[in-house]
Formats: structure tokens, sequence, C-alpha cells
């Protein structure tokens, strides 16, 4: 709404007259304002000649307020409401859409994952996303665009606060009690002026020949209730068209505030609620299939993890693990973010590499007697690799310490974040050099180990042939080993297989 100060004709006589004689136009504009009034269709409103509200004008006020004032409550919030801008659109949709609609919801997209690998699914729902979308034209976009600001600017005429207003006629008024009898009094129109400019802009801006059952049944499936008497209203209408069509709110307005230019303007409703639907319902999609698929993935996780360490794992890193995060993702950071494959491979290396594949490796390789050297270089060399990189993971877990260099800068940096944004960008840099050796570490450490897993997988080969030609001397290492050595292979290959596996599973998801 704009008002204006004062009249251009006012302005420009202000030029060539005295300002008495340009007051004395003022008054004659008033003066005609005034017998407009009187002539006007509901002049028994208004009474210039003392400048007050008569109770005609409140019982108009009442009617309305009984008409609308029990929707007030149910549609306190709904101008903001998502839901009801959803309803709006899918009360407009067909049969075929509904049918789609009900295939792409979150519940039923998880439900047809049990049965559909994760690829088909999207490609399925995508498909579907895009035949629902295409029944959008236009026109029906307009439509229903159209249906929705008609039904905010319903909404806003409800809101309008007619029980505040009437008090200033009968302050005995009790609040939602419309089958009380009022007893209106004039009201000096200054004390209502405000209110009434409020009132004109709900009022031109409400859509009279709106479609109001398409609108009431999209109220009634947001609340479950019928928002007005709709006989009551539609009646009403063209009650408010003429009041709207004779300006007399306009022309009280302009009397009592002296301003003969005083006009409304209305703020063009620009909202467009389908394109937001279909946003809505995309985003929905995505989300829900990357949920899954990061149900899947900590579904596959587990069972690798219950493959590899059984349900305990005790020997996981102290510092670079997941517990410690929880530092940085207070402070919006991702923190350690190879920390679950790291705790892992220290576990792997501590528990089972030291143990288990060490005892088994130890017998093949000292005592096996191999007849391809390069085979055996690659078996012995990967094996001291990891030796050696379990010396290093260790210790670059201790770098991580509370006492450490590194883990003194985190918790200085992290304390000083909120006052100062250095401290940010320099924890970041650390994080990123840290995290960048973390990977280096699971890259090579892998690598390793994939090697020794094909080694113990040609092995468990050569043992399988009728005429073995990778060792010569089976039947020694038969003799010095501390159970079967083919059901000994073939459970530490399928650790190395499942260990690999879960560390691949668990960097994809972390990256």
């Amino acid at each position: 709404m704009a008002q204006k100060k004062e009249s251009f004709l006012t302005r420009i006589l202000q030029l060539f007259f005295p300002r008495d004689d340009a007051e004395a136009i003022k008054k004659r504009h008033l003066k005609a304002l005034a017998k407009e009034i009187s002539k006007n269709k509901f002049s028994k409103w208004y009474k210039p000649s003392s400048e007050e509200l008569q109770p005609q004008m409140a019982r108009f006020f009442f009617e309305l307020y009984k008409i609308v004032g029990p929707a007030r409550a149910l549609l306190a919030s709904a101008a903001s409401s998502k839901v009801l801008k959803s309803i709006t659109v899918e009360q407009n949709l067909s049969k075929r859409q509904h049918q789609i609609r009900e295939k792409l919801t979150p519940e039923v997209i998880k439900e047809r994952a049990k049965t559909t690998n994760q690829k088909e699914l999207s490609i399925q729902v995508q498909k579907e996303f895009d035949a629902f979308m295409r029944e959008f034209d236009g026109k029906k976009i307009d439509e229903i665009d159209t249906q929705y600001r008609q039904l905010n600017e319903f909404i806003h005429f409800v809101l309008f606060d007619y029980y505040f207003f009437l008090k200033k006629f009968d302050p005995a008024l009790p609040e939602d009690k419309f089958s009380y009898t009022p007893n209106f009094a004039t009201v000096n129109g200054e004390y209502l002026k405000d209110e009434l400019k409020d009132f004109i802009v709900v009022l031109n801006g409400l859509s009279l020949d709106a479609n109001w059952e398409k609108l009431f049944a999209i109220i009634t499936a947001y609340k479950n209730v019928q928002p007005v008497n709709a006989p009551l209203w539609k009646k009403h209408l063209s009650l408010l068209n003429d009041v709207r069509r004779s300006h007399i709110l306009e022309k009280i307005i302009q009397h009592i505030t002296k301003d003969t230019a005083y006009t409304v303007e209305i703020s063009p409703f620009t909202e467009k609620v389908t394109d937001d639907y279909l946003k809505q319902i995309e985003r929905s999609i995505d989300n829900t299939l990357r949920d899954i698929v990061m149900e899947q993935k900590n579904s596959q996780v587990a069972m690798l993890v219950q493959r590899v360490f059984g349900n305990v794992i005790s020997s996981g890193t102290k510092n670079y693990n997941p517990r410690s995060n929880a530092a940085f993702e207070k402070r919006g950071l991702e923190g350690y973010i190879y920390a679950d494959a790291m705790n892992y491979l220290k576990s792997f290396l501590v528990e089972y590499f030291k143990s288990d594949i060490r005892a088994l490796s130890d017998l093949i390789l000292v005592r096996g007697q191999w007849t391809q050297q390069v085979l055996s270089a690659e078996y012995s060399e990967s094996y001291h690799n990891l030796m050696h990189i379990s010396t290093k993971l260790l210790e670059f877990d201790e770098k991580l310490s509370e006492v450490s260099e590194m883990g003194v800068k985190f918790r200085t940096l992290l304390s000083r974040m909120e006052r100062e944004k250095e401290a940010g960008r320099q924890v970041q840099k650390h994080l990123d050099t840290v995290n960048e050796a973390a990977l280096k570490l699971l890259k090579v450490a892998i690598k390793n180990i994939m090697t020794l897993g094909n080694a113990i997988k040609n092995c468990i080969a050569d043992y399988d042939k009728p005429h073995r030609d990778l060792l010569q001397n089976w039947k020694e290492i038969e003799q010095h080993s501390e159970k079967p050595i083919r059901e000994w292979m073939t459970a530490v290959y399928t650790k190395i297989y499942n260990f690999i596996m879960l560390e691949q599973v668990v960097l994809k998801k972390e990256d």
C-alpha cells in the first residue's frame, strides 16, 4: 500500500497562490469529498461533519465477522503452510498423476528398493517423474498458481482483525461469540483509519469471482472442515463488490486524513506454487535415493565388519577415529574424513595381520620352496611393507594425541574459531594435511594387502593342482602347519578379501 502526502494539483497551486489560497482550495476539495460521501450508497457509514464512523459501518463488519470469524483459528498459519501449497497442486492432479505420485513417495521408493537394484530403481523413478511433470502444461500451471493466489487472498481477508476493529464500536463485545447482539456506538475516524486502510488492502486484493467451491474444497482437504458457510459467503460477495466499486472506504480515509490523493496499491503476488511443488518432489526423490544408497552401504559395512572382526573392534585408532570428530563437527567442520577406514585398518593390522597372516606367511615364505621367485618376491615385499606400514600408522595416530604438537594446535585453534575467522582457516588447512596423509597410508596399505591376498590365492590354486608347480614342498609345509593348510589359506584369503571389500565400501562412502 502506498500513500501520497499531498495532491499534485495542490502543490502546483501553492506555486502561484498564497498559502491561504492553497488551504482554501484544499478545504473546497474536502467539502466536495464530503458531498460525494453523502451521495454514496453507503453514506450512513460515516459522518463528515464530525468525522465519525457510524454504527451502520460496524454492522457491516460484524456480519463479515460472523461469516469468516470461525475460520480465523483454522487459517492462522495457512498463509505460510507448505502443506496447503501442496494440497492446492494435488487437488488439480489427473488420475494418472495421482497414481504416479503415490509411487514417488519416500516410503514406496524405499519399499521398491528391496526388490530392485539401486541403478535400475533410479532409472525407473526418473522416468516416472518425467511423465508426472509432462502433464503440467502452461495452462494448468497458470490455473493452479491463480487458484493459490486467490486462496491466499481469501486467507488474508479472513485474518483481518475484525474483533479489534469492532471492539472500538462496542467495548463489551466478547471475542468469538457470534450470537452476541452488539450495541454499537459512533467512533472517531482517527482511531480506526489505519485499520480501515488494512481492510481496503485485503478487500481490493480479494478475487470476488473466484471458483469458491474449488477453493473451499482445498481448505477442507487441508483442515478436514469447511472454512465458512459457503452459501452465506457467496450471498455476501455482491455486497463486498458494491463496497469496493463505490470506493466508500477510500473516500472516508481521504476525508479523515485530509489527503484527497490517497490511493491503495496492491503488491503483485508472484509465488509459483507449482514450480515449488515439483522442486520439492524432485528433492524428496533425490534425498530418498541417496538415503537408500547410504542405508545399503551402511548395511554392507555392518555385514563386512562382522565377517572381518566379529562383534568387537578392540584395537582401533586412538586419536584419528570417529569419536574425535565431535569437536570438529560442532564447529561445522568435517574433521577426520577417513576415520572409519583408518580405524578398521589399524584393527586389521594389529588383530589379524600380526597374528594369523604373519604365522601363515612365515610358514609359506620361510619354508616354502618357490619355483617362481618373482611371485615369492612380491609376496615377501608386500608382507614387509605391511609391517612397516603398521609402525607408520601407530606413529601417525600418536601425532594426533591431545598432548602432541598437532593435538595442541587443533585444541587451541578450535577454541578461537568463534572469535577469529583465521583460526577456522588454519584448522581446515591442518585437517587437509592430516587427511591427505591418512589417505596416502590407506592406499599404500590396501595395495599391499591386495598383493598379499593374491599371493595366497595363487598358493591355494597351486595346492589344488594335480601337479603343483609354484611351491615344491607342500608336504613339508603341511607337516609344520598348526592347522590344515588348505583351510588355513582359504580362511586367511577370505578374511583379506572381506577386509578389502570393507575398505572400498567405506572409502567410497566417505568420499
